[in-house]
């Protein structure tokens, strides 16, 4: 994953593995956390297989690197980014992928959001046939336990709302709930 995230980085600007770093920290760091110990072999990887170029430049004293996507790091970046999304990697993978979204075709866009609320339409039925399984035992179910999966429930239906919300491009305002912070 960290492979695509700095070919999105790097897609029009050279930027320096600090510069990467802290845009991972401002832009998906909420979600989504990197090292210096994977963004640096992560660089390395993507520089062998060309899809990147680094070029040093002297500042302050030293030599930066910078980094910059070739035409084949932008196209394995825009395949990556057209493909259906594997939710066995989970939401901040999910999350960092839909993070570039912007530069996808509108099309290909708004087919993947959909087949995203399809999936999770699908988790929350799951999820609701296991509470009502829980509610008929007889066995008491600890409180505590249950609560994680009232807790899958709301994000999930908190996931299909936004996934619907941001199909249509809305005003983030109008999802945002203020009254809860």
């Amino acid at each position: 994953m960290i492979d695509f995230i700095i070919l999105g980085m790097v897609q029009n600007e050279a930027l320096t593995g600090y510069d990467i770093k802290k845009w991972i920290e401002t832009g998906i760091g909420n979600f989504y956390k990197a090292s210096y110990g994977n963004l640096y072999p992560a660089l390395k990887r993507l520089t062998d297989k060309e899809f990147v170029t680094m070029e040093e430049q002297p500042q302050g004293g030293r030599e930066k690197k910078y980094y910059k996507a070739t035409e084949l790091g932008k196209n394995a970046f825009m395949e990556w980014l057209s493909l259906p999304f594997d939710f066995t990697l989970g939401a901040p993978a999910l999350l960092a992928k839909i993070y570039f979204f912007g530069q996808l075709p509108e099309s290909v866009r708004s087919q993947q959001l959909q087949e995203y609320e399809i999936y999770y339409r699908q988790s929350l039925r799951k999820l609701r046939a296991i509470e009502k399984s829980l509610a008929s035992e007889e066995v008491e179910t600890d409180y505590f336990m249950q609560s994680t999966l009232y807790f899958g429930i709301r994000n999930t239906q908190t996931a299909i709302e936004w996934f619907k919300h941001i199909k249509e491009q809305k005003p983030f305002s109008e999802f945002v709930n203020e009254d809860n912070e």
